[in-house]
């Protein structure tokens, strides 16, 4: 493989999402191959040291900070030229797509479209001019679920430019017991709980989890209590009724220690590209409540129809209290996510680089 520059400004951003989890893991996976040619990592200007340890290749940092220097990439500023055979951006953001080099972008999902009101109308406008841009290019294209393909085909991607690398589900740091310990013990848990993760926002759908939640509630004689993980995005302040609890953005320690000793997670988005948090609990062992329309569902999980609350806490309530369904479930997951690794992900990536720069 020759040298190439990935965008991985999602990296440096405050809240890196799931897009940040799959870059991590890619790079994760990149630095176990021991590649023979150098990967330079391209992002805005940060004062946050994103390069793995031990990477080969040099951190390149363009000279402002994200926001301004995204609106000059989109104003047309071109990067300076370099020794790099191929481009690979990691999001949709980074320099425009007009350079010579040989190219290739990560597509998630289409929800600016599918999910126009789950956007802020500004990110919509420019995920709209930047993915028309990626559509006008002959740069190939990267996603994580077949789910996606038929969009992009739709939106006018010739499926030869289209090809499915799914993640890896073996990032999640090990459990730091103490300080999950600590937090539970603030909100007096002594036992067992629901958790709720992922970004503050209103795709994730928050409001009717929580309506179910204390439909849940109301007809329990002894209800769990619901730990809700994650940073905040955007959208309306949310007030957690009896019972729930908002923790905010915790280490991946931490992550990994609540889900190790949850209940259940109950993850019903209304959209989503993929679903990291769906096989993440599944590789810990905890069942899932899940969306029916997310591409993660067919790894596992009780499955709902986002918009529907009443079958949303019907759900919440067996996956409570079903111990068979719980083991079906638990059993049913660990099986289906066996396979999924970061540094074969990482080993199709670098396939893909190389029939660019065949």
């Amino acid at each position: 493989m020759k040298h190439g520059l990935l965008f991985v400004d999602q990296l440096a951003r405050p809240v890196s999402g799931g897009i940040g989890v799959y870059i991590a893991g890619i790079l994760q996976g990149l630095s176990q191959l021991r590649l023979e040619q150098q990967l330079d990592l391209l992002t805005s200007k940060t004062d946050v040291s994103i390069v793995p340890s031990r990477w080969q290749g040099t951190h390149v940092q363009a000279r402002f900070e994200h926001r301004i220097q995204q609106r000059l990439w989109d104003k047309g500023m071109r990067l300076a030229h370099g020794p790099w055979a191929f481009y690979h951006a990691f999001s949709l953001g980074g320099p425009l797509l007009r350079m010579d080099t040989p190219k290739s972008v990560a597509v998630y999902d289409l929800l600016f479209r599918t999910a126009q009101e789950t956007f802020p109308s500004r990110a919509r406008g420019w995920h709209e001019r930047r993915f028309s841009q990626v559509i006008e290019s002959d740069a190939r294209i990267v996603t994580l679920a077949t789910e996606t393909v038929h969009q992009l085909i739709d939106a006018g991607i010739a499926p030869n430019r289209i090809v499915v690398i799914p993640p890896g589900v073996d990032h999640v740091a090990p459990a730091d017991l103490a300080a999950t310990g600590s937090l539970l013990a603030s909100l007096d848990i002594a036992d067992r709980y629901l958790m709720v993760l992922g970004t503050i926002e209103p795709r994730k759908n928050l409001p009717r989890i929580l309506q179910a939640y204390q439909h849940y509630r109301a007809t329990s004689f002894d209800p769990l209590s619901l730990v809700i993980v994650g940073p905040k995005g955007w959208g309306p302040e949310i007030t957690p009724p009896r019972g729930a609890y908002m923790v905010g953005k915790v280490t991946a320690g931490v992550v990994s220690g609540l889900l190790a000793r949850a209940q259940a997670l109950i993850y019903v988005p209304l959209q989503e590209g993929f679903g990291l948090p769906v096989i993440e609990a599944l590789a810990a062992a905890v069942p899932v409540v899940t969306s029916a329309t997310i591409p993660a569902a067919h790894f596992g999980g009780l499955k709902v129809e986002p918009t529907d609350v009443d079958a949303i806490a019907e759900a919440i309530e067996r996956i409570v209290h079903d111990d068979p369904l719980r083991s079906r479930l638990v059993t049913h997951g660990l099986l289906a996510v066996e396979g999924l690794t970061w540094v074969e992900a990482a080993r199709q990536h670098v396939q893909l680089w190389e029939e660019l720069t065949e």
